[in-house]
């Protein structure tokens, strides 16, 4: 069984590649830069910028069919309100976590048309953002919505091909989210019902699940520790 994990240098991409690992797959792993704790781990590490649709459909060509993709490639990106921003610099911002994500799922499709007929799985990372309005998240959380719906467009246009979701979580411990407050988590007790953030294996378990799941295509998981089950009128 083959699997690719895109944005596989760290945080979900990095510990999905690995647990894909011990449960038996042939991983190729896409990023930028290596990681050498796949590298110990035998992985096939590929150094790609998905940002470059050439290198990227050369590098999905090289890798060939697939069972299982995870499309976790993404960066923290600009920060700032809408009004801050002009149309060339939010698309730039935009684009730094949709770019990756069309890309990489454009060559992930077209490596389906070109094998023999079966159904891959694909699993795309987003993000709670992407559901909901958040201060200085304008481009950010427009990108992990704009993945959102495509994950359903494409369930319904390329059924034949493939079955696809997505998870969105919310605050995952990462060393990207460390580096955000020095290194230091802060106290998420009041953000999130279970008290706390998630960590990469709550998003593993996820992947692990629609990995096993037959009959559910088109979807989008929250994972955000019950963040959206709350609602509070605050009168003003």
């Amino acid at each position: 069984m083959k699997a690719i994990v895109t944005g596989s240098a760290s945080g979900i991409g990095k510990h999905t590649a690995m647990r894909l690992i011990e449960l038996g797959y042939e991983v190729y792993a896409l990023d930028r830069e290596e990681n050498a704790e796949l590298e110990n781990l035998q992985c096939k590490q590929r150094v790609v910028d998905l940002m470059n649709s050439i290198s990227t459909e050369a590098i999905f060509n090289e890798i060939g069919d697939f069972d299982i993709a995870v499309n976790c490639a993404g960066v923290s990106s600009v920060r700032q309100r809408f009004d801050q921003f002009e149309l060339d610099g939010y698309m730039d911002a935009f684009n730094m976590n949709f770019h990756p994500f069309f890309n990489a799922i454009q060559s992930e499709l077209k490596l389906c048309k070109s094998a023999e007929h079966k159904k891959r799985k694909v699993i795309n990372i987003a993000s709670i953002t992407g559901h909901y309005g958040s201060t200085n998240m304008a481009a950010y959380s427009a990108a992990k919505a704009a993945i959102i719906n495509l994950t359903k467009v494409i369930a319904v246009e390329h059924s034949a091909e493939l079955i696809v979701n997505s998870i969105s979580p919310a605050t995952i411990d990462t060393p990207m989210i460390r580096r955000k407050y020095q290194g230091e988590l802060p106290d998420y007790s009041n953000s999130y019902q279970t008290g706390n953030c998630g960590t990469v294996e709550d998003v593993f378990s996820v992947v692990q699940m629609l990995i096993n799941n037959n009959f559910m295509t088109g979807q989008d998981i929250k994972l955000d520790g019950g963040y959206s089950s709350e609602f509070s009128l605050s009168l003003r």
